[in-house]
């Protein structure tokens, strides 16, 4: 067992990446309103995105010696344009990133302290929960954030299992929603009208998004592949094989047991409580089935948060570092460092604001759903097939594997146009 776990790298910090508000909000949500029909989704996102997209990403820099990055400048079109669409979204999003994370994270330690006697605001707990997560992603090397993360996934798989086989859920059922492909169950009658005034396809765009990461986080996967000098000269493709596929399975197992926690506990009560209250009021629900769970679910949920709040100053500085080295020769010598630097500082300050001055929950993760992972998400795998069309015939993938690949980016650009038109038909 510890040979295995010595085997896994940057795929660790991507799955605890991944692992986030959208799946502990959105996953458990779409479990209560739609029961174990909707694990088809669940399924769908982490093989066309946490295996199939990541997979071909880190084999074009195993078998090139070159990160995506840099390839990706040559993009057909006007030069560096994928690059600086893809930068761009990300630049617009990553504050609502952070503040759909820091925020639950703030209300569950104000419900903890609240109950020792101590009393806090939320959104001051939020913004020191996210600003010891960037401080820490600020300063730490690579290895550390590889070994820690790796750690943090363990801590969910072992949690989230737990917590699943002490609600008992209903095996049969889970077996037939995996396989459920394209069912769109209909609200049932007690959801209330702040839920029931959303499109059930709004719902299902912004559950599918969020079964996924960022785009960042799948490009710069290439260059910590490189980091860890997972070549095929020197390694062959096992190490990546085995990291997509840990990577792909946690994100699976994981996101399924929110998702089923909230078909087997919340749908019998008909309560889907509204926006990050789920959380909070979650764990008290989770206890009466068990006055252990309580604890074990925000263990879970907690370190689940954290994880990604800590990952993410990596993968937004590695990749916008990589980003502007290609697009702009002039910053040929900016350092990683710098930018760690300069991206910390600003993402600390816009996330206070937007913290403190309070914001509509639902609103931030649609809008983090369709321009980052649905529509960014997509444009990186459209990017993963052209890449390993750029390689010898003899070095490219198998048919099969590129096909399965094509037919994913059509699939998350297809989720992408239904987000689109939902969110714009919601809020504009």
């Amino acid at each position: 067992m510890l040979e295995c776990l010595k085997k896994i790298g940057p795929g660790a910090i991507v799955a605890s990446a991944t692992i986030g508000a959208g799946e502990t909000v959105l996953a458990v949500r779409a479990g209560a309103w739609g029961g174990y029909s909707l694990l088809w989704l669940i399924l769908l996102a982490t093989v066309t995105k946490s295996l199939l997209t990541l997979y071909m990403l880190g084999r074009y820099s195993a078998v090139s010696g070159q990160s995506v990055i840099e390839k990706l400048v040559d993009f057909p079109g006007p030069r560096g344009w994928l690059l600086w669409v893809i930068l761009s979204l990300e630049t617009l999003v990553a504050p609502l990133v952070f503040v759909v994370i820091a925020v639950p994270c703030g209300r569950i330690l104000s419900q903890v302290l609240s109950s020792w006697g101590v009393s806090l605001s939320y959104e001051w707990l939020a913004m020191i929960f996210v600003s010891l997560a960037i401080g820490v992603g600020m300063i730490q090397q690579y290895e550390t954030l590889e070994k820690s993360q790796l750690i943090v996934c363990l801590i969910l798989l072992v949690g989230t299992v737990t917590a699943t086989t002490l609600v008992g859920p209903d095996l049969k059922e889970i077996a037939k929603g995996f396989f459920r492909f394209g069912y769109v169950p209909a609200y049932p009658e007690w959801v209330p009208p702040q839920v029931s005034s959303r499109s059930p396809l709004l719902e299902m765009a912004a559950v599918f998004g969020y079964a996924g990461s960022i785009p960042m986080n799948y490009m710069v996967y290439s260059n910590w592949i490189l980091i860890k000098g997972w070549t095929v000269k020197k390694t062959g493709l096992g190490p990546l094989r085995w990291d997509v596929g840990f990577n792909a399975s946690l994100v699976l197992v994981v996101t399924a047991a929110f998702m089923v926690a909230g078909a087997a506990i919340l749908s019998p009560l008909h309560r889907i409580p509204k926006g990050f209250d789920l959380l909070t009021e979650q764990a008290q629900i989770f206890g009466q089935i068990s006055s252990m769970m309580i604890p074990l679910y925000y263990v879970t949920i907690l370190t689940a948060l954290w994880g990604t709040l800590n990952a993410l100053p990596d993968i937004y500085a590695r990749g916008a570092h990589s980003f502007l080295r290609q697009l702009i020769p002039r910053t040929g010598n900016l350092q990683y460092r710098q930018v760690m630097t300069v991206f910390g500082l600003v993402m600390l300050v816009v996330t206070w604001f937007l913290i403190w001055v309070g914001t509509t929950p639902i609103i931030l993760i649609d809008l983090v759903a369709l321009f980052s992972t649905n529509l960014g998400v997509g444009l990186v795998c459209v990017a993963a097939v052209w890449l390993d069309w750029q390689l010898p015939t003899e070095r490219r993938s198998s048919r099969l594997l590129w096909w399965a690949t094509v037919l994913s980016a059509i699939i998350i650009n297809l989720m992408t146009i239904l987000s689109a038109r939902e969110v714009l038909g919601k809020y504009f």
